[in-house]
């Protein structure tokens, strides 16, 4: 069946477009509104020097180490986290994850995020972000609106890594800790730690469901002891 100009099919499309438009702008508004504070070395040189010792040791142990070198920054977040951003070639950390870990979690955690590295989680979602958007454009050609989907599914598809990456790394860590000295359990410990934050926080980390991008922590930590015979 074709619309016509102006029939009713075609109206209710171009409501749904507009509200659409609408909420994205209304996204991208409260996304200006974050703008993120580095923390500037030359003010915090005992802090740079910190997370340059801890990453150095964690580098260490990682075989093989890709043959480019990250380099990191520190934003000012209370929230503990790290992630790669492989655009730029830094490894993002947050002032919240240096004030909750000793150096001995710093270095496990630091370990999971030099995994990431080495195997180039990061820049195999970017490709499959451009995949995604490509099979959405192509099928655009075909059904009208279909190219749409792309801003609600690609989200869902590329945001944070990916269950089986986030085990990958963590793999990593449980097989690789002893060569700095350290064992699986203290890196059960940290993120026993960001699962106590996230509850104060309000934000649930016992579940699983099937949308997620990454494992909750609750499941990290299931499947690390599983891997260790620690149940």
């Amino acid at each position: 069946m074709f619309l016509r100009r102006g029939s009713p099919g075609k109206a209710s499309a171009l409501g749904w477009k507009a509200v659409l438009l609408v909420f994205l702008i209304f996204l991208s508004g409260c996304a200006a509104q974050q703008k993120t504070q580095y923390v500037q070395q030359r003010a915090n040189p005992e802090m740079y020097q910190r997370v340059d010792r801890l990453l150095s040791r964690s580098r260490a142990v990682i075989n093989p180490y890709p043959i480019y070198r990250f380099q990191f920054a520190i934003v000012k977040n209370e929230a503990p986290n790290a992630w790669v951003n492989s655009q730029k070639g830094i490894l993002v950390v947050t002032t919240g994850l240096l004030a909750m870990f000793d150096d001995n979690e710093l270095s496990l955690i630091f370990l999971h995020e030099n995994a990431h590295i080495k195997y180039d989680h990061a820049a195999k979602n970017a490709l499959l972000s451009s995949v995604t958007s490509a099979a959405f454009t192509i099928g655009g050609l075909f059904i009208p609106g279909v190219g749409y989907g792309d801003l609600l599914v690609n989200p869902l598809v590329t945001s944070g890594y990916s269950r089986s990456q986030e085990l990958e790394a963590d793999r990593d860590v449980v097989n690789q800790c002893y060569l700095m000295g350290l064992n699986p359990d203290q890196y059960i410990a940290a993120l026993e730690k960001m699962k106590q934050y996230a509850a104060k926080k309000g934000e649930s980390s016992d579940t699983t469901g099937l949308f997620d991008t990454h494992p909750n922590l609750q499941y990290r930590i299931d499947v690390i002891k599983k891997m260790t015979g620690n149940r």
